[in-house]
């Protein structure tokens, strides 16, 4: 997934929460509207965009009450068929929160701890790599590089990396003797690598396959039964299918798997399948202490959730392949939920956040 356009995570939790803060900051004079006037100025304003080609999934969510859940535009344009909400999209770089949060679970189990260092998981680490902590893979300041090819050197992004076949042990052996770009603990850069690594860790620990093990302590007590990799039995027509440059690119089934999944490139750290209803049932989750204990929870949020120029607290994230595009922003304390999907470059749900958000603080 392209490094700069999956603003996630750290960088994306920011730069969402800073963005619907300006347009908070800047819109706050106008006068108010009802939850009904901003919610038929957005319904309206996104079947005009579907007009011109938009095609995606939203959720729109304010204490407690869903206040617009819909589809828009085509999910093949070929067939004509339909985005719905129960249409799946490649949510992207939305799948590291769910690694980390197996992460957190597995220490409060006492089977890990986030200030173990990798050594302890993987046989024969060099000695560059081994101060490198799980707290430092969590927070993207490992010094562990993006992505890597077969020789373990950095390589530029395309959505055919995603689907090259990588095995655990490949990309294990890819990040152990990679490159460090700093030393561990010097600063942060945005790392998939690093998640994959957490992932590789959560089936050593567990004992379970990475999606397994999500799918059995995270999206099933989350009511989540629309959002994995295998494990929800997908098929092409219950996907959006993508487009690049124009074309059409197709679902990810389209392009190589593995039996159990797709590459190591992508397992745990992007290239999950998903539906807007599936994330904001991960958002109530979180919010109801469904999924992790209080000290883990507080870690969580140390990682994900800042507090903008008002003092509340937000999460933000986005996740792209520079096909598919997922963002969500959710309010924290304001109890407000945005969450869009999105099949192609023309349109992009993390570019789109930023106006839904700024609609969605004049609510009276």
């Amino acid at each position: 997934m392209n490094r700069i356009a999956r603003l996630v995570l750290v960088a994306s939790v920011v730069i969402a929460a800073s963005v619907a803060v300006w347009f908070f900051m800047r819109w706050r004079s106008e006068t108010p509207k009802s939850k009904e006037e901003v919610v038929r100025g957005i319904d309206a304003d996104l079947v005009k965009r579907a007009g011109k080609g938009f095609a995606g999934s939203v959720v729109l969510a304010k204490d407690g009450q869903v206040l617009l859940n819909r589809g828009y535009g085509l999910a093949d344009r070929s067939s004509g068929r339909p985005v719905t909400l129960d249409t799946g999209f490649d949510i992207g770089s939305l799948v590291k929160p769910f690694t980390a949060a197996a992460i957190l679970q597995l220490e409060s189990e006492g089977k890990l701890h986030t200030s173990d260092a990798i050594g302890r998981f993987f046989p024969g680490v060099p000695a560059d790599k081994a101060a490198i902590t799980l707290n430092q893979l969590l927070d993207h300041s490992s010094g562990l590089p993006d992505i890597v090819d077969v020789t373990s050197s950095p390589v530029e992004y395309t959505p055919d990396f995603d689907y090259q076949p990588v095995s655990r042990d490949e990309i294990v052996r890819r990040a152990l003797h990679a490159k460090l770009i700093f030393s561990p603990g010097e600063k942060s850069e945005y790392s998939n690598l690093g998640y994959s690594l957490l992932g590789a860790i959560v089936e050593i620990v567990s004992g379970q396959g990475y999606e397994a093990y999500v799918h059995d302590h995270i999206f099933r007590p989350a009511g989540m039964s629309r959002t994995g990799y295998r494990i929800p039995g997908w098929t092409n027509g219950q996907l959006a299918v993508g487009y690049y440059k124009g074309k059409r690119w197709g679902t990810p089934l389209d392009h190589p798997w593995m039996v159990d999944g797709p590459s190591w490139n992508l397992r745990a750290n992007g290239g999950m399948l998903s539906t807007v209803q599936d994330l904001y049932k991960w958002i109530q989750a979180l919010e109801a202490n469904t999924l992790l204990a209080p000290p883990a929870k507080q870690k969580f949020f140390d990682l994900y959730v800042h507090k903008n120029k008002r003092g509340t607290r937000t999460m933000g994230a986005a996740g792209s392949n520079d096909v598919f595009d997922a963002s969500y922003l959710w309010y924290v304390d304001e109890h407000r939920v945005l969450i869009l999907l999105t099949n192609s470059d023309q349109y992009r749900a993390e570019k789109m956040i930023p106006d839904l958000a700024k609609e969605m603080v004049r609510i009276r």
